[in-house]
């Protein structure tokens, strides 16, 4: 355990992660390389404990099932994007954001914002909890993934800057709540199928414009960390110059 624990705290600080702070984590737990099935009940507990009760840690509960699936607040949706840390991290007392599509797992100082009048309807762009995270000075922390697994935030950006290729429509989302299920159109952005992405392509586009972008090296991968706030600047930045940054070969 004590060799986990400096080993994650000494890769936390390579990151410029510091105490207090708030963060969006995404992970992949086997670029350490690490045989030990307890290691994403120790990365969570070492996290929340090295975050402490003045930040705030926030983690992806995304629900892309079709339209006959119901949102549960308190029941975690069993798919590919539901990993064993996100199932850890959800046995905390943790808050959970009221978005039918990209919901997040919050716990520490900034839950209150994800709570009182959160319009389910919205999952990207302004009033979404990528917006509010944005706000309120959240950085993106990726441990051991790539952007391509990870990279929410750049659907985000495309949805801010209203992307050609992709068309802006409504998904009925059904929800339940005080024992009624409700039907909810979402407003999403729906993905072209004749299109390549390269997320990891776009995120290096972002750095070379001057995008700070801190990294740490693992033994399978590497793990990136951003200020939300520059991520928006420099990839509207981007954007402006390139509207089809996103596109493989674009």
């Amino acid at each position: 355990m004590q060799n986990i624990y400096n080993l994650l705290i000494k890769h936390f600080k390579n990151l410029k992660i510091k105490k207090g702070d708030n963060v969006l984590v995404y992970t992949k737990l086997s670029s350490f390389g690490i045989i030990d099935q307890n290691f994403h009940k120790k990365f969570i507990n070492i996290l929340i404990k090295y975050i402490g009760p003045k930040g705030t840690i926030a983690m992806p509960s995304y629900t892309f099932e079709d339209k006959n699936f119901i949102f549960k607040i308190k029941q975690i949706k069993e798919n590919y994007s539901t990993s064993v840390v996100i199932k850890e991290f959800f046995k905390k007392k943790v808050t959970r954001s009221k978005r039918l599509i990209h919901s997040h797992l919050i716990l520490g100082n900034k839950a209150n914002i994800f709570k009182g009048k959160i319009d389910p309807s919205i999952s990207l762009g302004k009033n979404s909890d990528f917006d509010l995270m944005t706000k309120n000075n959240f950085k993106c922390v990726y441990i051991g993934c790539s952007i391509k697994e990870g990279g929410t935030f750049l659907v985000h950006l495309e949805y801010l800057n209203n992307v050609p290729y992709r068309k802006k429509i409504k998904i009925k989302k059904r929800i339940r709540e005080n024992n009624k299920i409700k039907i909810i159109d979402v407003n999403y952005f729906r993905r072209p199928k004749n299109i390549s992405y390269d997320f990891d392509k776009t995120f290096g586009e972002i750095i070379k414009i001057g995008a700070p972008v801190t990294k740490s090296k693992l033994r399978f991968g590497m793990s990136y960390s951003i200020y939300m706030k520059d991520f928006l600047h420099y990839g509207n930045k981007l954007f402006k110059k390139n509207i089809y940054a996103m596109i493989k070969n674009g």
